[in-house]
């Protein structure tokens, strides 16, 4: 017998006894089964509220299993109830998977969490993975091995920690079955007596389900609600209790959820047709319309979306716009070849705006494949690139199919309000049209961004463990995206400079793109670049001496040909990335050295120093960076009394709830971070490390549903990948990149409005503009607190522009 601890975080350790677990034969590589009577003891069965009892109930192998149970969290109870098994099989070299079973009969779903180790590395240093129980059901839950960090010895794995966060329910779980598996090994399906006992579960939803369909039915009788109560009457005669033994339960917990997500989604549907102010003339086609500042799930049920009666957007001279039209159809057929055109635009005064400024471009979906380290409210197709060469498109019944239109308002045009129509047809149904209006504003955003930006593109793909081989394999391929994207070069720097972002690259080691940093500034669009990154040398007799050859040489050759093309105004240098403060000195030593040999170009770092250089050996550096989690306000004003800069930075981190532009985080946040946020907290400046991370094989050619893989550094969704790759290495953007560019031109509003309150004298009209100017807290409360209603930013932003219109007749221009 060995005696094991039942562990507590923040309370006592529980000591249970696990018995010397079954010796599995090596074709049967059983860790864990809980059969024997004597299999665990329990010198205290229960801890505050919470217990383990081995248990003649949902058992996968055998009669008996582990039940878990625990108390829905309450402040003086433990934040992390757990148990950790201490394994006698050791060696788990070979092995690709762990498999264990579990069941929650309960009405609420079960979020847990595992770590797992060797005899030597702490347990929270060791592979970690969490995943859901759903309510009412059995998962069996699949550990990928390739997760264990290098540091773990596979030979010398002892500890399995089990434990969930806060329950915010009572658990009663049932853990069975947890056994190893080499790759393309699958477990044993469960029996057919496992079958017939958690049937019962699965019919307890599946009758809600049915509930929910039938007075959906009674509402609206739509052809496909028929097929749904075809699936739903199926899937009630395999779960049924006397049949069950003829079914494998695997694949009910799937076909439930899909049922429930799609009679969730008829729902929505069926209220959102209600709501149609005009619909088609056969009912078959039904458009709502979204911010751009939503995500619109393709086939999720927080849809976020409102009847379609008619568009208006606002927009400056030089700014780009947009809105979502989603179409759908409550029909049972298909959708073919849907498109969206736009009419002539044209003003009370004769003045058009051409129909060619308005982009019409299809939302492209790509799909996670599992719960991302900030977490998600779904794994599966997320809204994401922007397919800009992808014509009509097909749209199955209950799918939302969004198009991004976008109107690019010529600098040139004349204010007004410009109206005319937007018409979505297809081929099979009939047409249908919205007034369609677009309101040119009396002011004009600049060419450049108006926040100085230092933003990486240098393609690059991230291979993990399990991706190397073959991603080593597909570098070798014309077609890669990392191989293709070449052949447009200029297309890119011309595309990036749309959304006010330089060509550069804050690591590079060589030297500027200058051929097109001169084509940006010919265009008047050039921001700051990279002369080259920098970093400190070690402490070694010639170190000194091979980085002033080496380092320092390459960047002086850079400040050169900078100034020779005229360019000089524009450039930094970047180095000592993310540099912790065991190095000051060192860093230091570097930065003076560049300050010397460079005067006047701004020395720019990210090194972890939280005052800034207020009070640290660092006072060379011209400007610092912190995270926007790190980011003080008042801090950072002193350190601008001193000549410094503070700009602020977003990566992998912060998670919510600061603001960040991961796939699955709402489209809103990008703009705030870049608009409201901005112009309450006012950074010197923007940083971020990366816009094109790349592990896809192809580029995107077909869609909307496409195989671009929206992993990018690690097991992140979107961090560092802000772009797409479309045919032939063409840009395709994304609605992170979309939302990046409107933040700026919020913000661009802002600091208009404020050059325009400097002419002023005063009175009742500049009071007015500086409460305009205002964030209002019910935007912009903190860093952390902040709304993602859109109407909410849409309104503060509408009366900057308000205030600017009534300005210039006051201030002479």
């Amino acid at each position: 017998m060995e005696r094991l601890p039942l562990f507590w975080r923040r309370g006592a350790a529980v000591w249970i006894t696990i018995a010397a677990f079954r010796a599995p034969a090596a074709e049967s590589p059983i860790l864990l089964t809980f059969e024997s009577d004597d299999a665990v003891e329990l010198p205290y069965r229960e801890r505050h509220g919470t217990t383990l009892a081995i248990v003649d109930r949902y058992a996968t192998d055998g009669r008996r299993s582990l039940r878990f149970e625990t108390p829905a969290w309450s402040n003086g109870l433990p934040e992390w109830p757990s148990f950790e098994f201490r394994i006698t099989r050791r060696d788990w070299r070979g092995y690709d998977r762990l498999a264990m079973d579990m069941v929650n009969p309960g009405t609420s779903a079960a979020r847990l969490a595992m770590f797992i180790s060797d005899s030597t590395v702490p347990f929270r240093q060791g592979l970690y993975h969490e995943w859901v129980v759903p309510a009412g059901a059995w998962r069996r839950i699949e550990v990928p091995l390739a997760k264990l960090p290098a540091g773990v010895d596979r030979g010398d794995i002892t500890v399995l920690h089990m434990f969930a966060t806060r329950p915010p329910a009572r658990w009663e779980l049932y853990l069975d079955r947890v056994v190893l598996l080499r790759a393309g090994e699958t477990s044993v399906p469960p029996s057919a007596a496992f079958a017939r006992e958690v049937a019962p579960l699965y019919r307890r939803r599946l009758d809600a389900v049915a509930l929910r369909l039938q007075r959906l039915r009674d509402a609206r009788d739509a052809p496909w609600f028929a097929t749904l109560a075809g699936e739903v009457n199926q899937l009630r005669e395999e779960t049924d209790p006397g049949a069950a033994g003829r079914h494998d339960p695997s694949r009910w917990l799937e076909r439930l959820d899909a049922l429930d997500l799609d009679v969730a989604r008829a729902e929505r549907l069926g209220g959102l047709a209600a709501q149609e102010a005009a619909p088609s003339a056969d009912g078959a086609l039904l458009v709502a319309l979204a911010s751009s500042m939503q995500k619109v799930l393709p086939r999720g049920v927080g849809m976020g979306v409102e009847p379609a009666a008619a568009i208006e957007l606002h927009a400056a001279r030089g700014e780009a716009e947009s809105v979502q039209v989603i179409v759908t159809t409550l029909g049972q057929n298909l959708l073919r070849q849907v498109g969206v055109s736009v009419g002539e635009l044209k003003s009370a005064t004769g003045a058009v705006l051409d129909p060619a400024r308005v982009d019409r471009d299809v939302v492209g979906y790509v799909r996670t494949r599992e719960l991302p380290p900030y977490g998600a409210e779904h794994v599966g197709w997320w809204p994401d690139p922007l397919l800009n060469f992808l014509g009509p498109v097909e749209v199955a019944p209950g799918d939302l199919q969004a198009f991004w239109i976008r109107v690019r308002v010529p600098r040139d045009q004349p204010a007004g309000v410009y109206r005319g129509t937007l018409t979505v047809t297809a081929a099979n149904v009939a047409a249908r049209s919205l007034p369609f209006a677009v309101r040119v504003r009396d002011w004009t955003v600049p060419a450049v961004s108006p926040l100085p930006l230092a933003i990486t593109f240098g393609p690059h793909d991230h291979p993990l463990e399990t991706t190397r081989s073959e991603q080593t394999q597909w570098r070798r391929e014309a077609d890669y995206p990392l191989n293709v994207w070449h052949q447009r070069r200029e297309s890119w720097a011309d595309f990036l400079a749309d959304y006010f972002i330089t060509f550069d690259s804050l690591y590079h080691t060589g030297q500027p793109a200058f051929d097109l940093l001169v084509r940006l500034q010919q265009q008047g669009r050039l921001g700051r670049f990279n002369l080259g990154y920098w970093s400190y040398w070690e402490d070694s007799p010639d170190a000194e001496a091979r980085w002033r050859t080496n380092t320092l040489a390459r960047l002086v050759r850079a400040r050169d040909r900078a100034r020779e093309l005229g360019l000089l105004n524009h450039a930094y240098v970047y180095g000592c990335d993310e540099v912790d403060r065991d190095h000051f000195g060192r860093v230091e030593r570097a930065a003076a050295l560049l300050k010397r040999e460079l005067p006047g170009v701004p020395i720019f770092t990210t090194t972890y120093d939280n005052s800034y250089g207020l009070d640290s050996p660092v006072k060379s550096v011209d400007w610092w960076c912190p995270l926007t989690s790190r980011y003080d306000p008042e801090r950072a004003a002193r350190a601008r009394e001193t000549g410094r800069q503070v700009w602020w930075y977003i990566c992998c981190g912060p998670h919510h709830p600061y603001a960040n532009m991961f796939i699955e985080y709402p489209a809103i946040e990008a703009r705030l971070l870049m608009g409201a946020m901005t112009a309450k907290y006012r950074p010197d400046g923007f940083l971020y490390y990366q816009i094109s991370i790349w592990n896809s094989r192809r580029p995107i050619t077909t869609g909307p549903f496409t195989d671009w893989d929206p992993r990018s550094w690690t097991t992140y969704h979107g961090d560092g990948s802000w772009t797409c790759v479309g045919p032939g290495g063409e840009p395709v953007p994304t609605i992170r990149l979309e939302n990046f560019r409107d933040g700026l031109e919020d913000y661009a509003a802002v600091l208009e409005l404020e050059r325009r309150l400097r002419e002023l004298d005063g009175g009742g009209v500049a009071a007015v503009a500086r409460a305009a100017l205002t964030v209002p807290d019910d935007l912009v409360r903190s860093l952390k607190e902040f709304s993602r209603e859109p109407a909410r930013l849409l309104r503060w932003r509408r009366r900057l522009d308000d205030v600017i219109e009534t300005l210039p007749a006051v201030v002479g221009r």
